[in-house]
């Protein structure tokens, strides 16, 4: 096996423990440091009740979600309200657009049809192009984001004469805290607390070179990494230290743009943007350069 005690950081929350398991199956050690959690507030509450009286009160033309997360969150305040049953009616007479198969897997679970899922790039650019090849004039658009959002996608929409609504149902933080651990548990996720005291050690461990690789699979994941990195003035030395001794493993572009916005060079990125082909492709990349070792 081409990761063969190899030590590879797992830098996800809520399915740290499903690619350390598959990391494991590759041969390689897995070190979990969690650099991201996912908190739900009272703000982030009252965005999700004004979310859902919209799509009761107003009949949207498409309703865009980006994450399994912000479905089950959102369904878990329209239930507080006693107004499931009525969303989940709403949703199914609008043209539902998801940003991948994951929060496709959250809707089909309370039996929302999806329509639309972006076959090129599960980004908001794949969404905009996916939208864009319809015509928008006039057309009402609700965005339910994940923890941190884009203002080029709703920009770029209204440009087409869309009107948009945008809301979330939680954010991403340091921590994840009570409400947040009990959503991912609905959605059967063994988590990882995020801890800083482990980023920093982890940062440590990549400066003395003892993580071969490190793999980063959302943008906030990679964010989160380099503002404590920051935020304890260690930046300058993650930025070489993962230039010149650890593989970057990264599983779409949405998430190598944030390394590259950081000055880091993305190693690897799966042709099919999950968990298991980036393994894959990292696993082919350590063949790669062994076999190139050797010649």
């Amino acid at each position: 096996m081409s990761l063969s005690n190899l030590t590879i950081a797992v830098t996800g929350s809520r399915r740290a423990y499903e690619l350390a398991h598959i990391i494991k199956s590759f041969g390689g050690k897995p070190y979990i440091a969690s650099t991201i959690g996912i908190e739900i507030t009272k703000d982030s509450t009252e965005q999700g009740k004004e979310f859902i009286l919209k799509i009761l009160r107003d009949k949207f033309d498409y309703a865009v979600f980006m994450t399994g997360p912000g479905v089950y969150s959102l369904m878990n305040i329209a239930e507080s309200l006693g107004l499931q049953a009525p969303l989940v009616s709403a949703l199914n007479s609008t043209l539902i657009v998801c940003r991948s198969d994951k929060p496709r897997a959250a809707l089909n679970h309370f039996r929302i049809k999806v329509h639309f899922v972006p076959q090129d790039e599960n980004t908001t650019e794949g969404i905009l192009r996916l939208l864009l090849k319809h015509d928008l004039q006039n057309k009402k658009i609700a965005i339910l984001w994940h923890g941190s959002y884009s203002r080029e996608l709703s920009e770029q929409l209204q440009r087409n004469s869309a009107k948009v609504f945008e809301s979330f149902t939680y954010t991403y933080a340091q921590r994840l805290n009570t409400a947040g651990a009990h959503i991912l548990e609905k959605m059967g996720f063994k988590y990882e607390f995020p801890n800083e005291q482990n980023v920093i050690k982890l940062i440590e461990d990549v400066n003395k070179g003892t993580i071969d690789a490190i793999t980063f699979t959302s943008p906030p994941s990679a964010q989160e990494l380099f503002r404590i990195a920051y935020k304890n003035n260690l930046e300058y030395f993650l930025q070489n230290s993962l230039n010149t001794k650890t593989i970057v493993a990264v599983i779409g572009p949405s998430t190598r743009k944030i390394l590259e916005e950081n000055k880091v060079f993305v190693d690897v990125m799966p042709k099919v943007y999950k968990m298991g082909p980036m393994i894959r492709a990292l696993s082919d990349f350590v063949t790669n350069y062994q076999h190139k070792s050797k010649s």
